[in-house]
Order: C-alpha cells, then structure tokens, then sequence
C-alpha cells in the first residue's frame, strides 16, 4: 500500500490539537487529531468575493482572458456592440464588435480574442477577432447558431452545440478554427442548447447537465454536474474546469476534476446567461440576468484561508422611531438627531452607547433630510428641509454633548444632501435645491467656503471619511445611481461603483475603507458593501431592510438606525466587519 509520504514526501503527524498552518511546509499539513479521532489537513476552499461592476449592465454575453485581464463582449441589453477590459478592479471600455449579438461565444485572452455565431435579429454565422483594441471579420462558421459554446484560443478554437434557428432544431455540432476558417469536428454526444465550455481545442470540454470531454477528434462522455442546468457559465480547463450560475438563478457553483463534479462556494448573485473566464482557482463571473439585467462581476478564488464575512446584529431600539433622520459618531457612541414622522419634522436628539438610547438636547430648528458630521460631544448638523414641504435650510447647529447651539450658515440651501469629517472639519455634498445639486461646501467651526462640485449632481446620496478625504456614492439624478466620487479636499474625482443602485442609504466608515448599507432600489434593501478604495464588495445584509436611515461608525464597526420600510422604525442594527484570514481546517473523508 502506497503511504502519503512516499506520495507526498511528508509525514502525516499525531497530534492532539490542530496546527497553525504554513504555507512553506510539508510535514503536519496533514495530521491525526488524537482529541476528536479525526484525520485532517488544509484543504483550499473556493469562495467568490464581488469585483467592480460592468459599465454596461447585460445577458447573453460572451468572455474571454483571465481574472485579472478579462474580456466582455457585446450581449442584450437589449443588444449592445460595446466591448469591456477588466484588470482585476475595474472594467474600461475597449473597442465595439461589428455585429451587435447575444447568445455567442467566445474564447482566447484578453487581447487575442474571437466571438462567434450569437443572434441579432437572425441566427449568426460571424466570427470576429480582437487583437486588444478593435474587432475584425473573421472566417464564418460553417453552422450558424446561438447558444452555442466555445473553448480554446483565437487561431485554435472550437464551436459546439447551440440552436439552429429561432425556437428550431438544437446542434450537436463541433466546428474547428484555426484564425481564418472553420472546418467540422466530432459531433457531440448529445445536441443542446445554453451549455458552457472550457479548455483547449484538443482538451475541451462542454457541460450542462451532462459533461462531455473532447480530444480534437471526438467527444466522449464525462461526469454529471450535481445541480443540472442551462445558461450557464464556466472556464478553466478539462481537468479543472469551473462551472457557475445558471438557469433558475442558480448560485451554484462546481469544480471538475477530470472526472467528476463537486461543489465549490456559492455565487453571492444567482443569475442566468452569465459569462465567465479564467481558471478553476482564479475565476470571473460577471453579467446575466436575475430578471432584470446585471452588471455584477463576481471573482473566485481557492484558499485555505477562510474569512468570516461581515454581519449586522441587532442593538437596542431608539426611542422615537423615525425617518430622514442624521448620525454621528461611532457604534458606542452614535448620536442620531432630526428627522421626519408623519408630516411632521422633528428636533429629537438621541445618544447610543453601544447598549441603548438615551435624549440629548434637541436641535434648535428641527429639520428632515439634513447632514451630518463630527462626534457624539462635538457635533454638526446642516441643512435640511423644516417642513413637510421642500422649505430648504442653510442653518448649522453645533453639539456638545447638551446643546445645540447657532453655527455658520450654508452658502447653499439644500435637503437630502450628505456630510462627513468633524464639528470643525465638516464636508457637506450634493443635494437637492430645485433640482439636485453638485454643490460641496467646507466647515472650518465658524464658516462654510465653497469647495469642488460633484462630477455627478445627486440627492439621496451618502457620505463617509474627512474633509480632505471623503468618498461620496448612490443617490439619485431623476434615476437612482451606483456612482462613488472621492474627494481631496480640491476636487472629485470617480471611484467604482456600487454593486447594487440606490438612494436613500446611509454610509460609514473612510474614503479606503468605506460602508453602504440599506436605501432603496425600487424596493427597500439591506445590502451592505464594503469600499476598499477601489471597489465595493457585498457585506452581510441587514435585517431590516430600510432607506432614510441614518449611520455611524467604521467599516468594521458600524451602527445603522432609524428609517423607514413602509412605516417608521426605530430599529438600531449594529455591524462586525469581515474577519481576517483564518486557515480553515477540515476533517478529511472520502469525499474530499
């Protein structure tokens, strides 16, 4: 019997606890635990963390590259041309395909790409060619179709499967490219339509419900996917193939070994016509529809590190459920004051300890929708509307933990606008006077000077960080947006986008390491994203759903209350960020 030393050239250890985990060694990566009886050993684990959006929102895609130089292509929005770059953070766009289709395929780099057969108002027998800045015509399959599936690179390539006409026969196809015609291959097994593909040429591979393997000459048979599906993506290769997403808004994901599938961690997004490129242990998800069309991008990696994700947990109600409400502060030092309940603006001031809610001293002109900065003692309220009506204020007040006393008028009146940074470092952006407003403003205790405007004029937005240093996202113009801006202390400047488009929502945290959390899409949600300077990646949801609300805190330890869902709610939701890297132990069986 072969031992694992001699397969592995490390020892298996008894030990009676589990070890911590070094990536340089071989001895005690696998171990005995003698306390529960258990053979175990750091295994990698498969986890998808959300990447920056795409610019244009779409179904039907094709991709192409890797998860850090991937390519999206045309698709239905309905149809679009456009064609988009990612470098592991962002999507930028690239140059437009000639024939605007869904429903393709693809294969190849970043650079050196092609696309094939899709559907425009017809059935598509083109093939088009990328070299990383623009398309050109290439050779046309020999088969037109849609829904097909593609593996390989841009002058080795293979077409399979997919729809010969609208609602007619399904192919079981295989076309061969070599960069400038196409020529048949071996038929598949079986004819479908909305399968996925990876590998090679010569070493494919297509899946949906079954899988079947290809050799450069023919097709035989592989093993099942455990959650059976169509309008899937997947990428990697034949022995490590990726399979995600899928009919029914399926979040599922699975691994191929070569032989058989296993499942590997959820997409956060469930979508279907995705596409998707990369490697087993690096993939890339993005687009599809949920039944509404996404721009989501989502990257997988394989770790034996795992993180806990970030999670709201309820803290103590306030005593006056209300909402356009504004917040300071920190989770164990929060203070919430202003707000709206009925038809009816309110001066309440409340202060939270981390445990519960006790009155301060209320605002001396009470206001809806106003802004917020500074501390629990040392605080600064601006703004608003004092009526039920849009009667728009410039007033400041100043707290210090008693009172509320006259600060510095605004040189702008406005309501819905956002704040951030100290009582005598404050930042007021965006808004709305008659119509939404680009405005910034700097407090400095006494006064307000005019600062750099808003690229994106908006209202409904939310704010976190400093004066010099703040980052600005959501909100509405006439529609609700996804954009972030971040601020120097002179100007704007774009940052990406928030996964989930909204206003009403409320932020915490650092322009690098910011939070967004409830709000309103056209429905009211408890998404949490978490901004790391670049991007936004989703967070734990809260457990009330709401917009109005207010926030305080950091990106780790935030506290959210007030708002509305359909009625006042004086909810307080308190959230623990994501915790750092574990190694993650698991008790080996046959299975694993």
């Amino acid at each position: 019997m072969t031992t694992y030393n001699e397969i592995a050239g490390g020892r298996v250890n008894f030990l009676s606890s589990d070890p911590t985990y070094n990536s340089s060694a071989q001895d005690g990566q696998v171990w005995y635990n003698s306390n529960s009886g258990t053979l175990k050993a750091f295994i990698p684990v498969g986890a998808w963390a959300s990447g920056g959006n795409l610019s244009t929102a779409r179904n039907g895609l094709t991709g192409a590259g890797t998860q850090t130089a991937g390519l999206a292509a045309t698709g239905q929005v309905p149809g679009v041309a456009n064609t988009e770059e990612y470098d592991g953070s962002t999507w930028s766009a690239g140059g437009n395909v000639s024939t605007p289709r869904y429903q393709l395929a693809g294969c190849g780099t970043q650079t050196v790409a092609a696309a094939f057969g899709g559907f425009t108002t017809v059935v598509s027998n083109a093939t088009e060619e990328y070299d990383g800045t623009s398309w050109t015509t290439g050779g046309n399959l020999g088969t037109a179709r849609y829904g097909l599936a593609g593996c390989g690179l841009q002058t080795v390539a293979a077409a399979f499967g997919g729809r010969l006409t609208s609602g007619g026969a399904v192919s079981a196809a295989t076309e061969e490219y070599n960069g400038t015609s196409w020529t048949a291959g071996g038929n598949l097994g079986t004819a479908r339509l909305n399968l996925a593909g990876a590998g090679l040429q010569t070493a494919g591979l297509a899946f949906s419900t079954s899988t079947e393997e290809y050799d450069g000459t023919s097709w035989t048979a592989g093993g099942f996917l455990n959650t059976r599906r169509s309008a899937l993506a997947g990428c990697g290769t034949q022995t490590a193939g990726l399979a995600f997403g899928g009919s029914g808004n399926s979040t599922s994901t699975e691994e191929y070994n070569g032989t058989s599938w296993v499942a590997g961690g959820n997409l956060a997004i469930g979508r279907t016509y995705l596409a998707g490129c990369g490697t087993q242990t690096a993939g890339l998800g993005f687009g599809g529809t949920t039944g509404t069309v996404v721009g989501s991008t989502e990257e997988y990696t394989k770790s034996v590190y795992a993180i806990t994700p970030g999670t709201w947990a309820a803290g103590n109600v306030m005593a006056t459920a209300r909402n356009r409400l504004a917040g300071a502060g920190t989770q164990t030092s929060a203070l919430a004051f202003g707000g709206y309940i009925g038809t009816t603006v309110q001066s309440a001031t409340e202060e939270y300890d981390g445990t519960s809610w006790t009155a301060g001293g209320s605002l001396g002109t009470a206001r809806r929708q106003l802004g917020g900065a500074g501390t629990q003692t040392v605080a600064a309220a601006f703004g608003g509307s004092t009526s039920s009506t849009a009667v728009l204020s410039t007033a400041t007040e100043e707290y210090d933990g008693t009172s509320w006393t006259a600060g510095g008028n605004l040189g702008t009146a406005r309501y819905a606008l956002a704040g951030c940074g100290l009582q005598t470092v404050g930042l007021a952006f965006g808004g709305y006077t008659t119509a939404v407003s680009n405005a910034t403003e700097e407090y400095n205790g006494t006064a307000w000077t005019a600062g750099g405007n808003l690229v994106t004029a908006r209202a409904g937005l939310a704010g976190c960080g400093t004066q010099t240093s703040a980052l600005g996202f959501g909100g509405e113009t006439t529609v609700n947006v996804a954009n972030t801006e971040e601020y120097d202390g002179t100007s704007w400047t774009a940052g990406g986008s928030l996964n989930t488009t909204r206003r009403e929502l409320a932020g915490a945290g650092t322009q690098t390491v910011g939070l967004g959390f409830g709000g309103i899409t056209t429905v009211v949600t408890g998404a949490t994203e978490e901004y790391n300077g670049i991007s936004w990646t989703n967070g734990g949801s809260m457990a009330t759903a709401r917009r109005f609300l207010a926030g305080a805190g950091t990106q780790t330890v935030a506290a959210a209350f007030g708002g509305s869902t359909t009625v006042n709610v004086a909810d307080t939701e308190e959230y623990t960020g994501p915790s750092s890297p574990i190694a993650t132990a698991r008790t080996l069986t046959s299975s694993v």
